[in-house]
This record gives C-alpha cells, structure tokens and sequence, in this order.
C-alpha cells in the first residue's frame, strides 16, 4: 500500500506512515498506477513553495511602503486650508539663510563711502567750531555722530561723499553719557549704511574704520578689535580729531561701531562705542534746532558776583577747571568796577600755565575771553602794586560752557 499523503509505499498492515506520519486507518491501498498519478510532495517542493510565498509578502509590504511615503511627501506640499489642523503633519526644518561673505576693504570702501559725511560746526557767532564725521542710516537723511561733535553748536554743514553740501537741519536724540547724537540731514542725501549687531563683535574680529580725521574726508583704516571695556569697543583702528563719529564696519560691511576717541600717550588705543546703544534713539520724528540743545545745555557758574575787597599788596584769585571731554565752548566773560586809592585802577588778569592770557589794568574792565586748552586757568584780582591803599571791586565774572 501507499500513503494517501506523501505517497511513501508502505508494508500492507501499516497503520500509520512511517515518513509523514499520516494515520492510515481506512486508507484505501493505490495501485502503482495511481500512485505515479499522485501528486509529488517532496520536502524541496514544499519549502520552495514556503520561500515563494515569504517573498511575495515582503515585496507586497514595500510596495506599500513606497506608496505611503508618496501619498505623505504630497500631502505635506499641499497647503492646509485656514482653520484646519494636521496634528500628523511633521514639521519641516528650515534651511538657515547663508551667512554673507566678507568684504575686501576695497569692496568695503567702495560700497560704503557714500553712506558717510564729514560735520563742521560753528557757535553763536559764526565761527568755526570744529570738525567732526557722520554716517547717514536712513534714505530720509537721519544720520548717526558723537554728541561732542554737534555739543554747543548753533549751525553745522555736512559734506556728501560726492562733494554736495548740505546742514544739519536739527538734532533727533542725544545721549551726554555715551556721547551720541542723532541728526536729520538736509538734503536727504547720500546712501544709507545698514546697521549690525554689536552685541556679536568679538575680541580679534577685523573691522574698518571711515571717518574724516583733521578733515581729510572719507579716509579708511583697518585693524582688528583689541578689547571689549565695559561694552565699549576697544580697536586697533587708528583714531584722531575729526575721526569722531564715523563708523566702524565689520566684515560683511554692517556698522558696528561708531568711532569716538584715542587716548593720548598710549600705543594705538582707539575706541567705539557699539551700535548697539545708538538704536533706541533712531526712532525719535521730532528734530530740534541745533541752537535749542546748544542753549539748554548751557551751564554757568559765577566767579564773582558782587563786591569784594582786595587789600594793598595783595591778590585774590579764582581757580577753573577746564575739561574738554565734559565740556565745551568754555569761557570767561563779565564786567568789574574798581574804587579805592587816587585812581582806583586794579588789575584784572586770567592767567593758563604761569602765562596771562588776558589782562586789563583800569578802575573798568570787561572780559570775554575762550578758553580751548585743558587744565587749570586762573582769574586774578591783583592789587600788588598799591602798597597803601585797598581796592573795592564790584561786578560779575562767569564761566560759561556747554555741558
């Protein structure tokens, strides 16, 4: 007999296959014919049909991945209708801009000297008062200087990179502390710088420096930034009187800084102060006269004021103190009288290092006299050549200066 399942030719009183284990109970015996009609299920076969269908199911299964990410990949292009929500959309990151490549300084210089403007102020009466620089920051002329640049001027011209003249039309904001100062320029003229963010400068950062020094406008310098002291740029830019108020760039041609001072005696030591601290004063739309903030920044203190006596032989004398970086347009001005002795002359003297340099001998005399330089200055009442009679002096003598 055979086996109904595997086919295997068994003995005739088998009960049971002895290679599939089929029971044979009720079988029915086939003959060789038939079992050469029988289908053949060798082992080889079945694990080749098993291996088959395991294919077929991955194959199926990445079929159907491939398509789902299609279906996912279009449904996140697809824009989402306003109210809606996708709580299964995957956020898409995105792609940080390119950061700017660095300028030459020639690239630096050409680009942006048009943005810059060379200041020179007068005071009450016409004369000149000094030279300073500027940088414009917006097409509708606001442009950005050190207050000591505009500090006590009544009227200020500007200069245009390409020779036009213009003025400064009025005063936006200004800080005394951190020696800023922000001005409307007219005409609206030039081409307007774009600011950086101070807050990113680094010790060891290159960066360029365009101003006017001594009035040789639109002069650049290059170097790097040698310290940060207490937030304020310390540079190897060289710096020098009519530099103050130009600005500073970094590499990718954004103002940074704006240049204010050297310290004399030392070796190369310049500083900016960051543009940073000049932002909060942009947005001020109501300009004063230049004279309004020269006048309400007008300090004086009195010398004399009244009488005083000077005994024979002797003097009485007023120290001042002159410090241009707190102020400026110093002066001494007023009016004496003088009585005592057969003509009542006494001496009126205003002396800077052991010099006069100013002095009235009569029994009236009358003082304007500036004083530019640093340091001590001294207001005598000298009546040392009476040896006999004293002196009654009586007036009033000021110093007058902007703050």
């Amino acid at each position: 007999m055979f086996c109904t399942k595997c086919g295997t030719e068994l003995p005739d009183d088998s009960q049971f296959c002895r290679k599939c284990g089929h029971a044979l109970t009720g079988a029915t015996s086939l003959t060789p014919k038939e079992v050469a009609l029988a289908p053949h299920r060798s082992p080889v076969l079945r694990w080749s049909v098993v291996a088959l269908g395991v294919l077929v199911v991955v194959l199926l299964v990445g079929l159907g991945l491939v398509v789902w990410q299609v279906t996912n990949h279009e449904a996140s292009r697809a824009p989402i209708a306003q109210g809606s929500s996708s709580p299964e959309a995957v956020p898409v990151a995105k792609a940080e801009p390119p950061s700017p490549q660095p300028l030459s300084p020639q690239e630096l210089y050409q680009s942006k000297r048009a943005g810059m403007v060379l200041i020179e102020t007068f005071d009450d009466e016409g004369r000149k008062r000094g030279l300073g620089s500027g940088f414009i920051v917006s097409s509708s002329g606001t442009a950005i200087t050190n207050y000591h640049v505009i500090r006590g001027a009544y009227r200020a011209t500007v200069k245009f990179d390409d020779g036009t003249v213009g003025s400064v039309d009025g005063v936006a904001s200004y800080d005394q502390n951190r020696d800023l100062a922000v001005v409307q320029l007219a005409p609206s003229h030039g081409t307007a710088l774009e600011i950086g963010n101070s807050d990113n400068v680094r010790v060891g950062d290159r960066v360029v420096a365009i101003g006017s020094p001594l009035g040789l406008q639109n002069t650049m310098s290059v170097g790097i930034v040698s310290g940060l002291r207490n937030g304020v740029i310390q540079m190897s830019d060289p710096i020098s009187p009519g530099s103050s108020g130009g600005a500073v760039f970094d590499q990718s041609g954004k103002v940074i800084g704006v240049a204010v001072a050297q310290m004399v005696g030392g070796q190369n030591l310049n500083f900016a102060i960051p543009i940073n601290w000049a932002k909060p004063y942009l947005n001020n739309q109501n300009p004063k006269p230049l004279s309004d903030v020269a006048t309400e920044n007008t300090v004086t203190e009195n010398l004399l004021d009244g009488s005083v006596s000077v005994p024979q032989g002797q003097a009485r004398t007023w120290n001042i103190t002159v410090n241009p970086n707190s102020m400026s347009n110093a002066e001494v001005h007023g009016q004496i009288f003088s009585i005592g002795g057969l003509d009542g002359k006494i001496t009126l003297a205003l002396v800077y290092q052991g010099q006069p340099i100013f002095s009235c001998r009569e029994r009236v005399c009358q003082i304007h006299q500036s004083i530019m330089n640093p340091g001590i200055y001294t207001l005598v009442l000298d009546n040392r050549v009476s040896p006999i009679f004293a002196r009654t002096v009586t007036g009033q003598v000021s110093l007058k200066y902007v703050r």
